[in-house]
């Protein structure tokens, strides 16, 4: 870690802690003794792979919207919450590419378990009901 101050290379950690997302840090540098804080985060160049076989980037961006879509009008951090269990599940799947099937029944999951109209609302679309029989069925599933 260069120091931000003096450049130097050498900086000690005062103090780590959690924060949200990442782990901030209390550093000293060791060439100037100015105090600086950094923050860390790890990033993952995770890539999905689609239906069809193509390959895309990871998005979480999308599957907050598609939960978005489905919840209607629940309010945000409820949205970001069931956003932020399926990145958890696809993370500790510990596979590069993930599957969408994967994603999209994580997803399933988590609305289940939270809210049945959202979850019969992306089924509908996920499982691409074309017959109203399957949709009674899903129905009577969720029910059971």
């Amino acid at each position: 870690m260069y120091c931000p101050f003096c450049s130097h290379e050498e900086t000690k950690v005062l103090e780590s802690r959690v924060v949200e997302e990442a782990m901030r840090r209390r550093r000293e540098c060791l060439g100037c003794a100015n105090r600086f804080t950094t923050y860390e985060k790890a990033y993952f160049n995770l890539t999905v792979q689609k239906r069809d076989g193509r390959i895309q980037p990871f998005d979480l961006q999308k599957i907050s919207a598609s939960i978005e879509k489905a919840c209607g009008k629940q309010e945000d951090q409820f949205i970001q919450n069931l956003t932020k269990k399926v990145e958890q599940k696809v993370l500790r799947k510990k596979t590069n590419p993930v599957k969408s099937v994967y994603i999209g029944n994580a997803i399933l999951q988590e609305l289940k378990k939270s809210d049945q109209i959202a979850y019969l609302r992306f089924a509908s679309i996920y499982k691409g009901f074309e017959d109203p029989h399957a949709f009674k069925k899903e129905i009577k599933d969720l029910l059971a």
